[in-house]
């Protein structure tokens, strides 16, 4: 049996303590990727990130060599998974030349170790089987090239397809996009004994809102391993999670609960908040506490009797989340240009290199729920305003700095939309399939601050999220305390306020030298980042 990775580490942006350049990212993998005995974090994997970011195409061959010159061999010690762009949201040139740099640092680390560095790459924003497909063929036509260029030669097929499911339609068919890339691999005569796939929680969090984004991602994993055991293949599922509750709330801190409801996940992602934010001893920590996490030994079975429960529950928290978010996200839009951004990526312009992502499709989660009263009010709501929608970290930095964490937003109104069609048993199995729920809303509670947001957000947004607010409280019954380190950074909100309501244009200029107030509110942005162990 294969080796899996337990551990990814990747090159998210949602540190807020240093900015790490593309120069500097070869050294930064290699750190991750030493063993904890030889200075290093002990992780499995690194995905060297091609989406929507300026990464040099040579940084994948300057990180394999440099581990072969400590004499760690890649592909076989630790491994080198890259993320490549979509070629339908980004330049088809750009995933092309995101392939060519696999295929050189295959040959080029061949020349030293004999094995092959990179055997898999993730692809993002995958809806279905032909996306995956699509990719492996091109990938093959790139490996084809490469064979009439150099003398080592790698066979067709050697680097299979990651999908990376973002969306709650993509997550809800993970089963027939392993099914359709398994059937397509074995016609090709491809021996398939294992497939990896990887789920988004900040993407369809982002989308959907929280509890219809865990939801989601428990019901793919469980639909991931009952299609394997059909099949007799193994199947691997990745987490993509960051350390804030709305994007996965993976800290030192919360492992046992997060663990609870994460179950079957055999490699969890260590982004750079955990790493750079909550440091390097927590990061061990968590890795050593993921290294004796049995993930194959259970994974989540739902019951048939409350399937129709899960799917109504992502139906009924997603409308109210979106019903909010629609609402806010002009506002947020503005903020969170003003938000760190701690790597060097592509600009979200609308030009050659843009990366852009979009508004969800209603009707698709409408099809998913039964309850024609809750089809009709999904496809109601008008998602046609085409903002310009940010990543889901400078949207969660952002809903943080206004003082409204976006945890709560439509969760209240969906508890109580719960409990009231289903009671306290409906509520209670909602906590079951989420049993980490309470943790995260206890964490996010320590950071709202309600008085922000006046004059920010109109008043019936702001009500709605009180509403939300009030209601996580009641039927969570959750924690009241406040620690030190949280009341200064309420103060740092209070004074951050003046400055959010100048750049929405609703206050007179604070400062005569702009790029002065940019600076300070920057700093106060990273501040509060720090004191809650992630920018977003």
């Amino acid at each position: 049996m294969r080796k899996l990775p337990k551990s990814i580490a990747t090159q998210h942006p949602d540190n807020s303590v240093k900015y790490i350049t593309v120069q500097h990212e070869p050294d930064e993998a290699i750190h991750c990727l030493l063993d904890q005995q030889n200075g290093g974090l002990g992780i499995d994997e690194i995905m060297v990130d091609f989406e929507g970011k300026l990464t040099p195409y040579h940084q994948t061959s300057q990180i394999a060599l440099g581990l072969v010159d400590l004499g760690i061999v890649p592909g076989r010690d630790v491994f080198i998974t890259p993320r490549i762009p979509n070629a339908k949201k980004e330049p088809i040139f750009r995933q092309i030349m995101s392939v060519m740099s696999l295929i050189e640092t295959n040959i080029l680390a061949y020349e030293h170790t004999s094995i092959q560095s990179i055997h898999e790459t993730i692809v993002p924003m995958i809806e279905n089987g032909k996306d995956v497909i699509q990719t492996h063929e091109r990938i093959n036509s790139v490996i084809e090239l490469g064979n009439k260029n150099y003398a080592v030669q790698f066979p067709l097929d050697s680097i299979l397809v990651i999908p990376l499911l973002e969306s709650i339609h993509s997550l809800f068919h993970v089963n027939q996009i392993l099914d359709d890339y398994y059937r397509y691999l074995k016609e090709k005569g491809k021996p398939v004994d294992c497939l990896r796939v990887m789920l988004a929680r900040s993407d369809s969090a982002l989308s959907n809102g929280l509890v219809a984004s865990v939801l989601s991602v428990v019901e793919a994993i469980s639909k991931a391993y009952n299609w394997a055991r059909k099949n007799d293949v193994e199947v691997a599922p990745i987490l993509g999670c960051g350390a804030l509750p709305f994007r996965g709330h993976l800290t030192q801190e919360n492992i046992e609960e997060f663990l609870k409801t994460y179950e079957g996940v055999r490699t969890f992602t260590i982004q750079s908040g955990l790493r750079y934010d909550h440091g390097p001893l927590k990061t061990k920590e968590v890795i050593h506490r993921i290294n004796e996490y049995d993930a194959h030994l259970t994974y989540p079975e739902i019951d048939p009797r409350n399937k129709d429960l899960l799917l109504e529950s992502i139906g009924i928290f997603s409308k109210h989340y979106i019903l909010t978010f629609i609402k806010i996200i002009d506002v947020v839009n503005v903020v969170a240009n003003y938000i760190p951004k701690n790597r060097d990526r592509l600009s979200s312009s609308k030009t050659g290199l843009s990366y852009t992502r979009e508004v969800i499709d209603l009707d698709e989660l409408a099809d998913l729920v039964k309850d024609p009263i809750l089809k009709e009010e999904l496809r109601q709501i008008k998602t046609d305003l085409h903002p310009s929608i940010p990543r889901a970290i400078s949207f969660t930095s952002a809903m943080y700095t206004i003082g409204l964490p976006p945890e709560f937003i439509g969760t209240g109104r969906g508890l109580r939309e719960v409990f009231e069609k289903y009671g306290d048993v409906g509520v209670e199995q909602l906590l079951a399939f989420y049993p980490s729920l309470r943790a995260d809303l206890n964490f996010a509670k320590k950071f709202v601050n309600l008085s922000t947001s006046l004059d920010i957000l109109d008043e019936s947004t702001r009500n709605d999220y009180i509403l939300d607010y009030d209601l996580c409280c009641s039927f969570l019954n959750l924690d009241e305390e406040i620690n030190d380190d949280v009341k200064f950074y309420h103060t740092l909100l209070s004074a951050t306020r003046p400055i959010l309501l100048h750049i929405l244009s609703k206050q007179r200029d604070l400062f005569n030298d702009s790029s002065e107030e940019q600076k300070i509110f920057n700093e106060w942005i990273c501040k509060m980042a720090k004191i809650r162990g992630s920018l977003g």
